[in-house]
């Protein structure tokens, strides 16, 4: 009896140990996302030949192209008034 509930006690402790750990590697991640207001938001409507190659949205940040997947998006639909320009 004894043994049992030592087991039940260190398996909750292990799967507690599991999901904090799965939350703090969700938290760096999305916190090693850019959280800066980018300077434009360019949704490239332009024709196109052959394989894609980059993504048709993108932003500008500092004069330079930055991808959309660097950025946290959640936190720049909160803090950033950004309009998409579409480019054709």
């Amino acid at each position: 009896m004894k043994k049992s509930i030592v087991y039940i006690f260190y398996s909750i402790i292990a799967i507690a140990i599991v999901i904090i750990g799965f939350v703090l590697i969700k938290q760096s991640f999305i916190n090693s996302k850019l959280q800066q207001c980018p300077n434009e938001w360019i949704d490239n409507q332009m024709p196109s030949v052959g394989p894609k190659k980059l993504e048709r949205q993108y932003f500008i940040l500092n004069g330079e192209r930055r991808e959309i997947d660097e950025f946290d998006m959640e936190w720049i639909q909160k803090n950033c008034n950004l309009k998409k320009q579409k480019v054709f």
